[in-house]
């Protein structure tokens, strides 16, 4: 009776808590001293080059921060006219492009793909039952993986949107039921630009120009290193030594090909704000700035979820409140644009560089923007044992966004979930800190994190009835989902995974004690017993070093043919070569082997080496050809 009542209650709740904020709240005034302070100390703590801070209601600026440089060599300073490329927040202009031809009958969000552009291959398994729709493409709930590597590192200005398609169409492909699980796929926008671009007879840009730019007042927004970007852009800048970017010519424009600055960037989030209308000018309805703000094809939105990922429009949950936007990142470069409508507070902030710079602003920024604004937390759902019980155990990452990356998240990354003085609490991760939980539903609850971010989790079943635990979408996350298993099944793969790691780096370190102690016996005429194996297993350890050390590596010099990628071409081979020839050695000479420690040192490494080489052979690792 008492969750009858609760589930009664709740929407009421949520309406009366959102009226009551919106009426105290809306015109509460910023703390223009502290933030300018917080942002400043920030921009020198991280040695941030140049950045630009909006703050603003539907109808006016309240706050503006132009600082620091935007080339260094030149010493540019950043000024409002700024131009910044924001990366994938031009995704959000495909979203409402695409609401303009639903708003004009044009096109529905249900409607299949492979009937509008059957010219675009899409390989669908569930085709027959399950084919993908626009909805799914918005969403990134198709199922398709990200670039490759190869696409990510294309870089040629003049390649047009029909010809991008014949870069990486692997990517279009379903790894699950499409319209069930999310994965961010930069493979997805230009397939809807291209629907755009049959149904208007117009490039995307072109209509993006005349359609949102034009009615809003973006005069020097540009999809291309042209006109204002000549002269007005923002140099990217890598790593803690700032060492300067190139420019990224997309291998699709619409995936995340926007410059702008932020003060042209704020009618568009206006024009969202006020429900689609801009200074008069009606562009959407405001029930498709709804539907483009509220995620509906994920198992976990039918699940009741409020979080997740719209129509390239996604939430950001703080102490309570939904945010609603999209980030962008580049090459040294970083931006997010930010607005709760109910609250009429909008925010944009874009910066020249990567690294933690860019989440420690938004924290600070959310912070002050909203310190004196409650929290607007739903009341915590009462778990019976049994619905608690659901809850509990471990689980590992699943639906990866991107496929390749899988062996190794599978093996670091461990989720679990316990009950701790009768509260539940969340792991996100191995060595990870406890996070409360508090559940909003039977199998829905919100992470209360120290920075006061209050992302979902919602428990769901995949097509095989197992636990799927989905976190809500998030910067920096490769895989939104988890798949719960038994204890064994959580730890085995990561204390094989970690112990396999270890014993590659004391191939590596034995390995040159080994070549220094057969230099010395050699030239006292003798030799090391086990030569071969040693030798064997030392290249093996070597390479796969190299390998991983290349992987981990930042640019884009794997997506082309280059020394790096040759090299874990060339390493991913080596190490199943060396690993072979370590167990033939070993097989053949272990009566030669001195000394007891050396013997079950060698057995051990190269039954570890033969366990690696088949893991990575399945997926696919083997004569990795990262430029393919």
């Amino acid at each position: 009776m008492l969750k009858r009542l609760f589930s009664l209650l709740t929407p009421l709740w949520l309406l009366m808590a959102w009226l009551d904020a919106s009426a105290q709240h809306a015109a509460a005034a910023l703390p223009v001293d502290k933030l300018s302070f917080q942002i400043d100390s920030l921009q020198k703590a991280h040695h941030i080059p140049g950045l630009q801070v909006l703050i603003f209601t539907k109808d006016s600026l309240l706050y503006q921060r132009n600082a620091g440089l935007r080339n260094l060599k030149t010493k540019t300073p950043v000024t409002a006219q700024t131009l910044f490329p924001v990366a994938s927040i031009t995704k959000s202009l495909v979203a409402v492009a695409t609401l303009m031809l639903v708003q004009q009958g044009k096109l529905a969000l249900t409607d299949e793909v492979k009937k509008l552009v059957p010219d675009i291959p899409i390989d669908n398994p569930w085709q027959t039952t399950d084919p993908v729709r626009i909805a799914y493409l918005l969403e990134h709930t198709a199922g398709f993986d990200d670039w490759s590597m190869k696409a990510y590192a294309y870089n040629n200005p003049t390649i047009s949107l029909q010809e991008g398609f014949t870069i990486d169409p692997q990517a279009r492909r379903t790894r699950w039921r499409p319209g069930t699980f999310m994965a961010y796929s930069n493979a997805a926008p230009p397939v809807v630009a291209r629907i755009i671009e049959t149904k208007t007879g117009h490039e995307f840009e072109s209509f993006v120009r005349q359609r949102i730019f034009t009615p809003l007042g973006m005069k020097r927004a540009t999809f291309h290193r042209d006109g204002a970007a000549l002269t007005d852009l923002a140099t990217g800048y890598v790593g803690k030594d700032q060492q300067e970017a190139p420019y990224w010519y997309l291998l699709a424009r619409p995936s995340g090909g926007l410059n702008i600055s932020a003060l042209e960037l704020m009618p568009f989030v206006q024009m969202l704000m006020g429900r689609g209308s801009f200074q008069g000018q009606q562009l959407l309805s405001p029930a498709l700035v709804d539907r483009m703000e509220t995620p509906t094809t994920s198992l976990a939105n039918r699940a009741g979820s409020q979080q997740g990922y719209g129509l390239h429009n996604f939430i950001t949950a703080y102490q309570g409140h939904l945010l609603h936007g999209h980030d962008g990142a580049g090459i040294g470069l970083r931006a997010h644009y930010l607005y709760q409508s109910g609250l009429n507070r909008g925010i944009i902030f874009l910066i020249n560089t990567d690294g933690p710079a860019f989440f420690k602003l938004r924290d600070a920024i959310l912070k002050l923007v909203l310190q004196d604004i409650p929290a607007q937390l739903p009341p915590e759902y009462p778990l019976s044992a049994a619905q608690k019980q659901t809850w509990l155990g471990y689980y590992r990452p699943s639906h990866f966004r991107i496929a390749k990356t899988g062996w190794f998240l599978g093996l670091t990354d461990l989720l679990r979930i316990s009950e701790e003085e009768g509260k539940l609490v969340f792991y996100d991760g191995l060595g990870s800190n406890p996070v409360r939980l508090r559940p909003i539903g039977a199998h829905r609850a919100l992470r209360l994190e120290k920075q006061g971010y209050t992302p979902e989790l919602t428990l769901v079943q995949d097509d095989r009835h197992e636990a799927v635990l989905v976190r809500a979408f998030g910067a920096g996350i490769q895989a939104n989902t988890a798949t719960k298993t038994s204890a064994l099944g959580a730890w085995l793969p990561v204390a094989l995974g970690h112990v396999c790691l270890l014993i590659i780096g004391l191939c590596v370190l034995l390995g040159f004690g080994w070549l220094g102690r057969g230099v010395w016996l050699w030239r006292k005429g003798r030799r090391l017993s086990a030569l071969p194996v040693r030798i064997s297993l030392f290249v093996y350890g070597l390479s796969y070093v190299v390998m991983l050390i290349l992987l981990n590596g930042e640019g884009n010099h794997l997506g082309v043919v280059s020394p790096q990628s040759m090299t874990v071409f060339v390493t991913s081979v080596l190490g199943p070569l060396a690993a072979l020839g370590a167990l033939a050695s070993l097989l053949g000479r272990y009566k030669q082997i001195s000394g007891r420690f050396d013997w079950l040192f060698m057995s051990v490494a190269t039954s570890s080496a033969m366990v690696v080489v088949g893991y990575l052979g399945v997926w696919g690792l083997i004569g990795f050809q990262t430029w393919a």
